[in-house]
């Protein structure tokens, strides 16, 4: 064929020198030892994920073997029935739950449609109300320290007056979402999804306590 004729032609004006030679060689030899390299990244790479493998089916058997012994022991979850945390289904099971009279708020500013009485030990008690898109939160514990659960700042802070009780509202500008006070040695706290002002606090708060 004229392709091979001419590659034959070609070839035979081409010359190898000693210098080609030892370059042409030493390049072979750089290709074999990259092959090689890869080859043992390659089995070394097998040998950390079969390592990995071990490690996790080591953890496995230890939990196989440690899960009944937790499953038998003897130590209960929940020491007593008054260290835990239990939904009751009226105010006068959690008065009782709790060991402390529960009163609730008189006038909310919307007619609930479900509520949930929750006992936390035997120190705070926890009314939901729900009803028309809104939520209000009722709590009455021991000692006078915030029940409320809401920490986190307000841009507003003021007080009013409901009969001898002093009422801290937490809020924003003049509408407030919080309310908090102290009365015989309990503290309350109402809260509301919805901001109400001064004049809408008064009216749900008086009757309380």
């Amino acid at each position: 064929m004229i392709l091979s004729k001419k590659y034959d032609e070609v070839m035979e004006h081409i010359t190898v020198t000693q210098q080609m030679h030892e370059r042409i060689m030493g390049n072979i030899e750089k290709m074999s030892l990259h092959e090689t390299e890869q080859k043992k990244t390659v089995r070394f790479s097998n040998i950390k994920k079969w390592a990995a493998a071990a490690a996790c089916l080591t953890v496995m058997f230890i939990g196989i073997l440690t899960l009944p012994a937790l499953l038998n022991t003897s130590e209960p979850l929940v020491s007593d029935s008054n260290n835990s945390i239990v939904e009751v289904a009226s105010i006068e099971e959690l008065s009782k739950t709790v060991g402390f009279t529960i009163t609730e708020p008189a006038a909310l500013p919307f007619e609930p449609e479900q509520t949930i009485y929750t006992a936390y030990w035997t120190e705070l008690a926890e009314i939901t109300y729900i009803g028309d898109g809104q939520t209000a939160v009722f709590r009455k514990g021991v000692g006078t320290e915030d029940v409320s659960g809401e920490f986190f700042e307000f841009d507003t802070i003021d007080e009013i007056s409901a009969g001898d009780i002093t009422i801290t509202l937490k809020g924003n500008k003049d509408n407030y979402t919080l309310a908090t006070w102290t009365a015989e040695n309990f503290s309350y706290s109402l809260s509301f999804s919805e901001s109400k002002s001064k004049t809408e606090w008064l009216k749900i708060l008086y009757p309380v306590n």
